[in-house]
């Protein structure tokens, strides 16, 4: 067991090492978690320059489980101590599966990302306003918050 931990210990400290070298955004495939509506649980992103493919896995509010995929992209960028804070925007879908189906949200969430300067980490937060479908056709007004954190691999 414990060779098994030292191992463990061990790809993740050479992750840090590979990463920490850059003192820009991460790129490359990221894994977290993100706590909001409309999905909480775990938060993916994949970031190729100004853009980044972003994901969430888990349960919404209604206690069902729920997935959010979109796509968002970075406007500008403001350094702090080195460490750069980017401004985002982009446009995301939700889907919500319980027994019902109940509804389907299309969110545009403008958020802020901080990168660590020594490590490859994100942490995001963002607001979403956009709209909710119902299975009914029934439309109403919806808004996202998220706040989350990222732990990029490559």
């Amino acid at each position: 067991m414990k060779k098994i931990l030292l191992v463990i210990l061990l790809i993740v400290c050479s992750l840090f090492t590979l990463s920490a070298a850059r003192n820009d955004r991460a790129d490359g495939f990221g894994i977290g978690l993100s706590a909001g509506y409309p999905v909480a649980g775990l938060a993916l992103k994949y970031g190729m320059g100004d853009s980044r493919f972003v994901s969430t896995v888990g349960y919404n509010y209604y206690n069902n489980f729920a997935v959010e995929a979109g796509f968002q992209y970075d406007l500008s960028h403001s350094n702090s101590n080195r460490s750069p804070l980017y401004l985002n925007i982009g446009i995301t879908g939700t889907a919500n599966f319980n027994p019902e189906f109940n509804f389907f949200s299309i969110n545009v969430p403008l958020g802020l990302s901080y990168y660590f300067y020594n490590a490859p980490i994100e942490l995001f937060f963002k607001l979403a306003p956009g709209i909710r479908i119902f299975s009914g056709n029934t439309v109403e007004p919806d808004f996202g918050t998220a706040i989350g954190i990222l732990f990029y691999v490559n």
